[in-house]
């Protein structure tokens, strides 16, 4: 009998030590179950609308396991690729097809220099990219005025949304709180080719911090 306890005990242990299953993680509050999308034309399925080059998807089903609502947000969510490097957090719809275009400009004191226009979404530092690489940087001038600005464009408050925000908005991972499993995509910006295991999702929210990993299908 004893030795009995003991090999129940131990495969209690070691089960438990098991490295979760691709695509899954979890913890006492929260389970995730996600799958990437890479292919265009496989995002264009999923999505109802052609993205354009240089995103991946990722479908994310979110089951609280919290006595009380959980809150759920895309926000919660960050892509790294192991390949090179780069991350980056999952973007609103309104950051991919927004009607709200920005407008990086330089001074009017300052000749030259920034002027170009984007609907995409604004990372860190003018110019900069999801990479370690930047952008290029103006000449340095001590004049504060000198600065790069961004403003809204004027047209912004006449455009209509697209039909891309449009489906983008229809699978978006939904903002609430729930005690109910709750599923959508989360969009974000990564370049070059990938395969599915280059790509982890970083979840850092209300539940804690888990690490979701992905392998490449089977042939």
């Amino acid at each position: 009998m004893k030795s009995i306890l003991i090999l129940a005990l131990l495969t209690t242990v070691y089960a438990g030590d098991k490295k979760p299953l691709p695509g899954q993680a979890g913890n006492d509050d929260i389970e995730l179950v996600g799958s990437v999308i890479i292919d265009r034309d496989a995002i264009e399925q999923a999505l109802g609308a052609d993205l354009g080059p240089g995103y991946v998807l990722a479908h994310m089903k979110v089951t609280p396991k919290t006595e009380k609502p959980l809150r759920i947000s895309a926000d919660d969510f960050t892509m790294i690729s192991g390949k090179d490097g780069q991350r980056c957090q999952a973007l609103d719809p309104g950051q991919i097809a927004g009607k709200g275009a920005l407008v990086v400009k330089a001074s009017p004191n300052q000749p030259g220099g920034f002027g170009t226009r984007t609907n995409g979404p604004i990372w860190s530092g003018v110019g900069g990219g999801i990479g370690a690489g930047g952008g290029a940087k103006p000449a340095s001038n001590t004049n504060a005025d000198a600065e790069p600005h961004v403003e809204n464009s004027k047209d912004a408050k006449d455009q209509k949304d697209s039909p891309l925000l449009a489906a983008l908005k229809a699978k978006v991972l939904p903002d609430t709180e729930s005690q109910e499993p709750v599923e959508g995509l989360l969009y974000f910006q990564i370049d070059g080719k990938v395969k599915p295991k280059d790509l982890r999702i970083i979840y850092q929210g209300p539940a804690g911090k888990l690490i979701v990993e992905f392998a490449n299908p089977k042939k």
